[in-house]
């Protein structure tokens, strides 16, 4: 993939979710370039648009979900922070609660769809039809 600005993308997700003292490095670096090469491929698969090609304008929203969803699953809480909060399942009977943490989020990144239905709104003005030749 190259995406022309995939640095500034990933440094900007990184500026807005920074690392926890309680995150490995490797694990903080892995999940962030993950999650950025997600969402730039499935931004691809859905607007027919090479990577390179990619407009500037669909960067801000590609970072708006990144954050959300990383916030969202609770991924880079702090431990105290992840008991306050980020409970993502509850099983009655013998008592279960679920946090979000980085471990999770990487084994649940592969099936989280970045694409719902306010940012195809978005994509869709930069829409190909696939087959056709664009000059």
């Amino acid at each position: 993939m190259v995406f022309p600005r995939l640095d500034e993308l990933t440094n900007n997700v990184k500026t807005l979710q920074p690392k926890p003292d309680s995150v490995n490095q490797a694990v903080y670096d892995l999940l962030i370039k993950t999650a950025v090469d997600k969402i730039i491929n499935d931004v691809v698969a859905f607007t027919n648009v090479p990577a390179e090609e990619l407009p500037k304008e669909v960067d801000t929203p590609m970072l708006l979900k990144l954050s959300g969803w990383f916030t969202d699953a609770g991924v880079f809480m702090s431990a105290d922070d992840r008991h306050k909060g980020a409970v993502t399942g509850i099983t009655e009977g013998d008592t279960q609660i679920t946090y979000g943490s980085p471990q999770n989020a990487l084994s649940t990144l592969g099936s989280v769809s970045f694409i719902d239905s306010d940012f195809k709104v978005i994509l869709m003005r930069y829409r190909r039809i696939r087959g056709w030749t664009y000059e």
